[in-house]
């Protein structure tokens, strides 16, 4: 289901407000959301809460948390974002996308709502958020798990007072509106820790670490310290690994993705689901749960025909890029050649994305013209690539230029779509038919 194809007067309304998404020139504020929610009872206030911040990860240990908890019985709303299609996939309950004209419904509710009490300069996010929310709280979610937007401390998911805080990862993303320094964005991502908040951090650097230990907490744990991954090996359609937790030591799991860096990931979700327990996670449901994880967009590979891939990626700035090469040489090794369909969103340096990607490993680079506002510019993305000695392509319309690229494929190449959640969403649209 496409935006376009969301209709009715709650749909109107979101769109009619200001879109941070897209459009990121105005100072955040909490004041917005903080008084709707007050006008509909403080929803967020009636579950039980693990959020999640980082520079990478977030979605992926928001659905696997998310996932455990449901597979264990438990009643979980989960709110992601940014989506691959429709606004109703960030908006799930006990694993189930929200129906759209129930999401019509409440934000329909909620226009009416702000109208009288003049609340006129909710965002769009603002609006959603307090939509996920409401709902939740209707339907008795006994969990939420949450991902912010952006940043931390003036995102709007942050009229929480979760139990839970995670920090995946901090790196040189969005700066200008978080940076210019790591140091800041630390201090931006830190904003969702709160005084009842146990603290989850990934692979952090201690100076940055300092930083976030700073916010008043409960208790915190740390990624490679009170949390350990060991003993990773490659199996069929994912990894096997080792876990020791505060709670407890889980050997031979078992994760049905790609990517060894998700099982930092996975280990993050499970330490956040033992620390909201406070206690360990039967291994049978963690076994269940890692054996039906689906994750649309990482590393989420297609087989057109036995000889054509397609590897769909949300790999969207330079560190995510790293993985993301990491990744094709670890689970593709045969194919060596990558045919690599690009679109950037948010004044991302197409340099930086493209070395990460490895010059070496691109036999042909295609930019993606999606005639979107945020979009950079697709001709100054073919430039950075022919200037850092790939062939680069442009490629204005995708509905026909995908399947023609997929036809010129080698049987050594692999059809690579990354850069943005909106061209892996559009391509993913494509070969679904």
């Amino acid at each position: 289901m496409s935006r376009e194809l969301l209709k009715g007067r709650g749909y109107d309304w979101l769109r009619s407000l200001h879109n941070f998404e897209s459009n990121r020139d105005r100072t955040p504020n909490l004041e917005a959301i903080t008084r709707v929610l007050y006008s509909i009872g403080d929803p967020q206030t009636a579950f039980k809460a693990i959020h999640i911040t980082g520079t990478n990860g977030k979605t992926t240990v928001a659905s696997t948390a998310s996932h455990v908890l449901t597979v264990a019985g438990v009643s979980v709303g989960l709110f992601t974002s940014p989506d691959l299609g429709s606004i109703t996939e960030r908006i799930r309950i006990n694993g189930v996308q929200v129906d759209a004209e129930r999401l019509n419904e409440e934000l329909l509710l909620l226009s009416e709502i702000a109208q009288a009490f003049g609340i006129l300069d909710l965002s769009y996010f603002e609006a959603l958020t307090a939509a996920a929310f409401s709902l939740f709280a209707l339907e008795g979610v006994e969990v939420a798990v949450v991902e912010v937007g952006m940043g931390g401390t003036w995102d709007a998911t942050n009229v929480l007072d979760a139990e839970v805080a995670v920090i995946t990862s901090i790196g040189l993303d969005h700066l200008e509106q978080l940076g210019p320094t790591e140091v800041d964005i630390a201090r931006a991502k830190s904003g969702i820790v709160k005084g009842k908040s146990t603290l989850v951090m990934g692979k952090i650097s201690n100076e940055l670490a300092e930083v976030i230990l700073q916010r008043d907490h409960k208790g915190s744990l740390r990624l490679g310290s009170e949390i350990e991954v060991s003993n990773l090996r490659q199996g069929v359609g994912g990894w096997m690994f080792d876990l020791r937790t505060p709670y407890a030591r889980y050997d031979e799991l078992f994760v049905s993705l790609r990517g060894k860096h998700q099982l930092d990931n996975a280990a993050l979700a499970i330490a956040a689901v033992e620390e909201l327990k406070m206690g360990p996670i039967s291994k049978e449901i963690l076994e269940t749960s890692f054996a039906t994880l689906e994750l649309p967009g990482r590393f989420e590979v297609v087989a057109m025909d036995a000889k054509k891939l397609v590897v769909l990626d949300v790999a969207h700035n330079d560190s995510s890029a790293r993985e993301l090469r990491r990744a094709l040489a670890e689970e593709l090794p045969l194919l060596k050649g990558h045919v690599v369909l690009v679109s950037l969103t948010h004044k991302r340096d197409p340099y930086e994305f493209i070395r990460a990607l490895g010059t070496n490993d691109i036999d042909l680079l295609v930019s993606v013209d999606l005639q979107d506002c945020v979009q950079v510019d697709p001709v100054l993305v073919a430039e950075a690539a022919s200037r850092l000695g790939v062939k680069s392509e442009l490629l204005s319309n995708i509905d026909e230029g995908l399947f023609e690229y997929l036809e010129r494929l080698r049987d050594d190449q692999v059809l690579v779509v990354t850069g943005s959640h909106r061209l892996v969403g559009k391509v993913k649209d494509l070969l679904k038919g």
